[in-house]
């Protein structure tokens, strides 16, 4: 029993002096090891502004003063403006080919009642008139630039097809199918002279 009670107490001072060891050795690791380098100081993350490199083609007092940026800009928003204005004259006058091609060849097909004549006096008629119904849609007041003025390109469009509408009418009134004078409306009126004779070819 005596050799047991020594044999205790010699493995109680082994662990004893295990746990003062240990102890010593973590308090000397915690010194070291200051927490105050684990601490995040958020004032640090901010860049200073000496030794920060911008990218090429950053200006900083133009994104400093946004102010100053817009006023700079508004040479360039009037240029983009005479273009956007430019382009709706340039679909403003867009058809007047395609309106003279149609007139040249109303005219080259004669004042002579026959089929392709009568298409082609229909089609002078009916296509200035869908043209100018649907000339709204055509321009349309962009919301971003409320400055451009539409009004004026859309009188042009409508002015060229009109032009090609008057043309139509006036075919029209040649080919003699056009309701153009007083006995076309009054049974009563004298009908006007014929003014040519067409014969068969002998």
């Amino acid at each position: 029993c005596h050799n047991n009670n020594q044999f205790v107490d010699v493995i109680r001072g082994i662990i004893i002096s295990a746990l003062h060891q240990y102890c010593c050795l973590l308090a000397a690791i915690l010194k070291m090891a200051d927490l105050k380098t684990w601490r995040l100081d958020f004032e640090t993350l901010i860049p200073d502004r000496k030794l920060q490199i911008d990218p090429p083609g950053y200006d900083f007092s133009v994104a400093k003063d946004p102010v100053g940026m817009l006023s700079s800009s508004k040479p360039r928003d009037r240029n983009t403006l005479a273009r956007k204005q430019q382009a709706l004259f340039a679909k403003a006058t867009a058809p007047l080919k395609q309106v003279g091609m149609m007139c040249f060849m109303a005219w080259m097909f004669g004042n002579s009642i026959q089929i392709f004549s009568i298409f082609m006096t229909f089609n002078l008629i009916s296509a200035p008139i869908s043209a100018i119904m649907s000339s709204g849609e055509v321009f349309q007041r962009d919301e971003e630039w409320k400055q451009l003025d539409v009004l004026t390109p859309r009188l042009l469009y409508c002015l060229v097809h009109g032009g090609q509408l008057i043309f139509g009418l006036y075919k029209l009134s040649a080919m003699r199918l056009l309701p153009s004078a007083s006995s076309d409306f009054i049974s009563t009126m004298p009908v006007p002279p014929v003014l040519e004779h067409a014969y068969p070819a002998l």
